[in-house]
Protein backbone atom coordinates (compact mmCIF):
# COMPACT_ATOMS: atom_id res chain seq x y z
CA UNK A 1 0.00 0.00 0.00
CA UNK A 2 2.68 2.01 0.76
CA UNK A 3 4.67 1.72 -2.17
CA UNK A 4 1.77 2.28 -4.35
CA UNK A 5 1.17 5.62 -2.62
CA UNK A 6 4.71 6.84 -3.54
CA UNK A 7 4.04 5.55 -6.98
CA UNK A 8 0.80 7.52 -7.40
CA UNK A 9 2.72 10.79 -6.11
CA UNK A 10 5.89 10.27 -8.42
CA UNK A 11 3.24 9.83 -10.99
CA UNK A 12 1.50 12.92 -10.28
CA UNK A 13 4.78 14.94 -9.46
CA UNK A 14 6.20 13.98 -12.75
CA UNK A 15 3.01 14.66 -14.44
CA UNK A 16 2.49 17.93 -12.92
CA UNK A 17 6.29 19.16 -13.88
CA UNK A 18 5.33 18.34 -17.88
CA UNK A 19 2.25 19.93 -17.75
CA UNK A 20 3.61 23.36 -17.14
CA UNK A 21 4.43 25.67 -20.32
CA UNK A 22 6.89 25.53 -21.58
CA UNK A 23 7.35 29.12 -22.61
CA UNK A 24 8.91 31.17 -20.93
CA UNK A 25 8.05 33.99 -18.80
CA UNK A 26 7.54 37.27 -20.88
CA UNK A 27 9.84 40.12 -19.99
CA UNK A 28 9.71 43.76 -20.65
CA UNK A 29 10.66 44.43 -24.98
CA UNK A 30 11.65 47.65 -26.01
CA UNK A 31 7.95 48.92 -28.06
CA UNK A 32 7.03 51.74 -29.79
CA UNK A 33 3.65 53.37 -30.09
CA UNK A 34 0.87 52.17 -32.24
CA UNK A 35 -0.15 55.86 -32.61
CA UNK A 36 0.45 59.36 -31.28
CA UNK A 37 -0.18 59.78 -27.82
CA UNK A 38 2.02 62.78 -26.54
CA UNK A 39 -0.90 63.84 -23.77
CA UNK A 40 -0.80 59.57 -22.10
CA UNK A 41 3.15 59.71 -22.26
CA UNK A 42 2.97 63.28 -20.52
CA UNK A 43 1.08 62.02 -17.75
CA UNK A 44 3.02 58.84 -17.45
CA UNK A 45 6.26 60.64 -17.01
CA UNK A 46 5.01 62.80 -14.70
CA UNK A 47 3.95 60.32 -12.51
CA UNK A 48 6.95 58.34 -12.85
CA UNK A 49 9.20 61.55 -11.86
CA UNK A 50 6.31 63.20 -9.93
CA UNK A 51 6.71 66.07 -11.23
CA UNK A 52 3.95 68.24 -13.30
CA UNK A 53 3.46 66.62 -17.18
CA UNK A 54 5.70 67.73 -19.42
CA UNK A 55 5.23 68.64 -23.40
CA UNK A 56 5.93 65.54 -25.18
CA UNK A 57 5.74 65.71 -28.99
CA UNK A 58 3.90 64.18 -31.09
CA UNK A 59 6.07 61.70 -32.65
CA UNK A 60 7.47 60.74 -29.44
CA UNK A 61 7.99 56.60 -29.59
CA UNK A 62 6.74 56.55 -32.60
CA UNK A 63 10.01 55.75 -34.42
CA UNK A 64 12.17 55.07 -31.49
CA UNK A 65 11.74 52.98 -28.35
CA UNK A 66 14.06 56.09 -26.54
CA UNK A 67 12.99 59.44 -25.92
CA UNK A 68 15.13 62.11 -24.68
CA UNK A 69 13.51 65.54 -22.64
CA UNK A 70 15.36 68.78 -21.55
CA UNK A 71 16.30 68.48 -17.90
CA UNK A 72 13.53 69.27 -15.30
CA UNK A 73 13.97 73.19 -14.61
CA UNK A 74 15.04 73.61 -10.58
CA UNK A 75 12.28 75.80 -9.49
CA UNK A 76 12.34 78.47 -6.66
CA UNK A 77 9.58 78.29 -3.69
CA UNK A 78 6.95 80.57 -5.65
CA UNK A 79 7.66 77.85 -8.57
CA UNK A 80 9.68 80.34 -10.88
CA UNK A 81 13.06 78.78 -12.73
CA UNK A 82 15.93 79.58 -11.06
CA UNK A 83 18.06 81.65 -13.35
CA UNK A 84 21.83 80.83 -14.01
CA UNK A 85 23.63 78.07 -15.30
CA UNK A 86 21.90 74.40 -15.38
CA UNK A 87 24.33 71.33 -15.08
CA UNK A 88 21.15 68.59 -15.21
CA UNK A 89 21.83 66.28 -18.05
CA UNK A 90 18.93 65.57 -20.70
CA UNK A 91 16.64 62.87 -18.95
CA UNK A 92 16.16 59.58 -20.79
CA UNK A 93 13.34 57.36 -21.09
CA UNK A 94 12.46 54.18 -23.25
CA UNK A 95 8.78 52.32 -23.76
CA UNK A 96 8.75 48.67 -23.01
CA UNK A 97 6.00 46.40 -23.53
CA UNK A 98 4.84 43.10 -21.10
CA UNK A 99 1.91 41.17 -22.05
CA UNK A 100 0.25 43.49 -24.52
CA UNK A 101 0.82 46.10 -21.31
CA UNK A 102 3.06 49.55 -21.90
CA UNK A 103 5.23 51.02 -19.30
CA UNK A 104 8.15 53.99 -19.42
CA UNK A 105 11.13 53.61 -17.94
CA UNK A 106 13.45 56.54 -16.70
CA UNK A 107 17.05 54.84 -18.12
CA UNK A 108 19.10 56.41 -15.13
CA UNK A 109 17.09 55.32 -12.21
CA UNK A 110 15.10 52.49 -13.48
CA UNK A 111 11.96 53.22 -12.25
CA UNK A 112 9.19 52.23 -13.96
CA UNK A 113 5.64 53.06 -14.38
CA UNK A 114 2.61 51.19 -16.51
CA UNK A 115 0.54 53.18 -19.13
CA UNK A 116 -2.74 51.20 -19.05
CA UNK A 117 -4.68 53.46 -21.62
CA UNK A 118 -1.32 53.54 -24.17
CA UNK A 119 -1.50 51.24 -27.12
CA UNK A 120 2.46 49.87 -28.15
CA UNK A 121 3.76 47.10 -29.85
CA UNK A 122 6.95 45.41 -29.15
CA UNK A 123 9.84 46.31 -31.69
CA UNK A 124 11.13 42.89 -33.60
Amino acid sequence: MRAQLTSLLLISTLLGCSAQSQEPTPKLQHARLTEPQSELIAKGIARLMHSKPIAVADDAFINSSILVTDSMNVLDAQGNPIMGKQLAMPERFELLIKNKMCFVRHLDSKATEPLPLVKCKPIN
